[in-house]
């Protein structure tokens, strides 16, 4: 089954404005659709709409699925994303994903 995941992320005063992201299969370990940077209001989108979006990261030449990416509102009305990690776990989060 195929997730989509974010492998790179584009930084502006604290924000995440872009994502390098798209379909990875797990079971396989590849991607099913070819990467695409997109506008982060395209992950809140499909976050809202109930696609599951994760964070993937590359460790020793493997790729694995890393926390599950969440919608967060700003103040100004904008919308962002951050990863949702339970207390007491320490995951990878999007400031550990490279720039794109």
């Amino acid at each position: 089954m195929a997730t989509l995941a974010i492998d790179g992320v584009r930084w502006v005063n604290d924000r995440v404005t872009n994502v390098r992201w798209g379909s990875f299969d797990q079971s396989t370990n590849v991607w099913v659709t070819p990467t695409s940077i997109v506008e982060v209001h395209q992950v809140v989108d499909a976050i809202k709409s109930g696609k599951e979006v994760r964070t993937l990261f590359t460790l020793g030449g493997r790729t694995f699925l890393g926390p599950k990416v969440s919608a967060l509102p700003y103040a100004n009305v904008h919308e962002g994303i951050e990863v949702r990690v339970q207390d007491g776990q320490i995951e990878k989060s999007l400031e550990d994903l490279p720039a794109v």
